[in-house]
């Protein structure tokens, strides 16, 4: 081979001499590619689910809160309402107890229930109290 005769050329080479490497993706069916070093674990699965559990407790609290607080707002309006029925119902039994003791009514019953009649001067009778400090025997005692 004299210097300026060029080498023959082969089919897959290059100008360069080297042969394909096929960085395109495609691979000869005879090429075996070595397996992959191992991967090393990294944190981020375990920090993704951890902040997805944070996130799931966080909404599980904030639902629960609020079912909470309607649930008390539901008593409050409950016993709001009973507090007025009471308040109506106190004053109906005020507005009776007034009229029961007028004594118009008083008087009434007594003369229509009990057959009763009014005192007339000469049946009144005066009621003293005994001194019990002049008091002496087995009465002072209590018997």
């Amino acid at each position: 081979m004299t210097p300026t005769t060029k080498p023959p050329r082969t089919g897959n080479v290059r100008r360069g001499g080297a042969p394909p490497s096929f960085e395109h993706g495609f691979q000869r069916a005879d090429d075996r590619l070595p397996p992959p070093p191992p991967r090393r674990p990294t944190g981020l699965p375990l920090v993704l689910m951890l902040a997805l559990g944070l996130l799931t407790a966080a909404g599980v609290v904030q639902v629960r809160t609020r079912a909470r607080v309607l649930e008390l707002g539901a008593d409050i309006a409950e016993l709001t309402a009973e507090h007025g029925r009471l308040l109506d119902e106190k004053r109906r039994l005020e507005a009776e107890r007034a009229y029961l003791r007028h004594p118009d009514y008083i008087e009434d019953v007594a003369a229509g229930r009990m057959q009763m009649v009014p005192a007339t001067p000469d049946r009144l009778q005066a009621i003293r109290l005994r001194d019990e400090s002049k008091q002496t025997g087995p009465s002072k005692q209590g018997g």
